[in-house]
């Protein structure tokens, strides 16, 4: 990258401005989940008071089994599709997505099924107490009707992380918040109009789900959306592949199953309905306060498996120092207003007289664990998209299982206020033991990179050739390869220049120069310009500005690159050119 500073500027613009774009309709998707987790506790609690908020805390492990699975799959099916559109191999991104649609449809099946079959085992598993009593019958109803939609969970989940990552991001996020959206306009319905209780919030919850389906379903009706089903033949190779990458940090939700469980059984000993209720507020609080962070995770996966794809490691660490810098600030915020406003948040939620205070004292030591908890969340979300699984797996083991079961069987030893310092001290000690462990050790790649910033105001295309010359000859290059990636890189850049670029400044094209191991060289464009795919263009048309012309250039890369992709990602124009 040339030294200027004014050049470092703009390199900075692409990054920041493609995290701004995919940041806010990400964090309305968070507050929507949020909202939607909160409603039913929060109406459930209005309704029957602290069995309710028992009942929700009970069912609370059924959905950590959930979301190894639909979590898990869809995480994992986004980051290969991002990766595999960021090497520029579409086919394989629709592969992909294909595999594990029809897989999640499957395996929601046979869970829902196996539910309702085994519901005994499962009420008995979850300490619901006697069989027909009162905490009973409510699990039972709840998790009924929760198995029978497990289907559309699966499905919804899919949609979105998938939808997001193909330059979807609005409608992605307005499917989630509008689903959501409706589980809580739906559950005051039907918890507080209708009277239905327990059943009532999970009927609610199951028809955000399939509203949030078919505005998802929206998607595969544009012309540009690369997103595509197509009937496959099982690849067991690739589905392991993809869970592997999505179960790395979906499978802290075993461990947080275990840790429920636990804890659950710990608090109903030491505090009985009461302090499993205060138990419940705090988890609810955990939505909200924690929102952010899952939002600026869901935010930095996309782009830093992008980035990653591309070689381009300067773009990775400027997100990632964006995403914690705007965690660290908020979650200030965030910890700050639910510590004052603790007591009315315990009330608002059906607690009464001392536990009211009690669950204050509880949301207050939460929220000193607010901003630790982030920085694992976003760190997470990290090392994923970049295909470290280990240390995603590690990080959410730690934190959900590991760490957080011994200090609740430590803390239960002592008076019911000791256990609330269970979240403080789970995620410091987490932060201790996976910082160190997960500190890349230096590793021989298997690529050079080059790359540069075109400024139409300040340089010409010339220079750019130059210095990529240079660049191959100093890497070993042959002569052939160095006639074909700088034709490449001269056809394309003076097509964009000349048919996309207004003449008005401000205007430039970020190059990625990769040269791999196995002698493949990769080309990755990204520009500021109006929309604008190079390779669309026919010989023969009429153009202005001698487009006919470029046109011409463009048929010549076409003919010497093995594989060449454009996609309009994040505000962007981005192209990929395999010689």
């Amino acid at each position: 990258m040339n030294g200027n500073a004014s050049t470092a500027i703009k390199t900075k613009s692409f990054t920041d401005r493609m995290f701004r774009r995919l940041f806010w309709p990400t964090l309305f998707s968070a507050l929507g989940l949020a909202l939607g987790d909160i409603a039913d506790a929060l109406f459930v609690g209005i309704r029957i008071g602290k069995i309710g908020l028992a009942t929700m805390s009970l069912v609370a492990p059924v959905y950590m089994i959930y979301n190894v699975l639909d979590i898990g799959i869809a995480v994992g099916t986004s980051v290969h599709y991002t990766r595999a559109l960021g090497r520029g191999k579409a086919k394989q991104g629709v592969e992909i997505f294909s595999q594990m649609l029809v897989f999640a449809l499957f395996v929601s099946v046979l869970i829902g099924a196996l539910g309702i079959i085994l519901m005994p085992y499962v009420l008995r598993m979850l300490g619901a107490g006697e069989p027909d009593g009162e905490l009973w019958n409510y699990a039972k109803e709840y998790l009924q009707i929760m198995f029978i939609g497990a289907p559309l969970t699966f499905l919804y989940f899919l949609l979105y992380y998938c939808v997001r990552c193909d330059d979807n991001e609005k409608l992605a996020s307005a499917g989630y918040v509008i689903g959501y959206l409706t589980d809580v306009a739906a559950s005051a319905l039907f918890i507080l109009g209708f009277k239905m209780d327990v059943r009532g919030a999970i009927i609610a919850t199951v028809l955000g789900k399939a509203v949030g389906i078919c505005i998802f379903m929206l998607h595969f009706t544009r012309k540009w959306a690369i997103l595509r089903f197509r009937f496959v033949k099982p690849d067991f190779k690739l589905i392991f592949s993809v869970l592997k990458t999505g179960t790395a940090s979906s499978f802290g939700y075993i461990g947080q199953f275990a840790a429920l469980l636990i804890v659950n059984n710990i608090l109903l000993r030491i505090g009985g309905e009461t302090s499993l209720a205060q138990f419940n507020v705090v988890q609810n609080v955990s939505y909200l306060a924690l929102a952010i962070y899952f939002a600026l995770g869901d935010t930095v996966q996309p782009l830093c498996g992008t980035f990653s794809a591309e070689r381009n490691k300067d773009a990775v660490r400027r997100v990632m120092r964006l995403a914690v810098c705007t965690g660290a600030i908020a979650g200030a915020v965030i910890s700050a207003l639910f510590a004052v406003f603790a007591p009315s948040v315990c009330a608002i939620f059906g607690l009464t007289g001392g536990a009211v205070s009690d669950g204050a004292f509880a949301v207050r030591l939460f929220c000193l664990s607010v901003i630790p908890a982030g920085m694992s969340i976003v760190w997470s979300a990290c090392f994923q998209s970049i295909e470290r699984e280990k240390a995603v797996f590690l990080i959410n083991q730690l934190r959900t299982f590991v760490c957080f079961t011994v200090f609740a069987l430590i803390l239960s030893l002592f008076d019911l206020k000791w256990f609330w310092f269970v979240f403080l001290a789970t995620e410091l000690a987490s932060i201790a033991i996976w910082v160190p462990v997960c500190r890349k050790k230096k590793q021989p790649v298997s690529h050079v990179v080059f790359s540069y910033l075109l400024d139409t105001n300040t340089t010409d295309v010339s220079k750019l050739i130059e210095k990529a010359e240079a660049f191959c000859e100093e890497n070993g290059a042959s002569p052939k390869q160095i006639y074909c990636i700088t034709m490449c890189v001269e056809e394309v850049c003076q097509a964009i220049i000349e048919n996309a670029f207004r003449k008005e400044g401000d205007e430039y094209i970020q190059l990625t120069l990769s040269l791999e191991k196995d002698g493949t060289t990769v080309l990755h464009m990204r520009d500021n310009a109006v929309n604008f795919n190079p390779f669309a263009m026919k010989t023969g048309q009429d153009y202005e500005n001698d487009e006919n012309l470029a046109s011409l250039g463009i048929q010549m890369v076409k003919a010497k690159s093995k594989r060449f992709f454009y996609r309009r990602y994040a505000g962007f124009n981005t192209l990929t050119v395999e010689v």
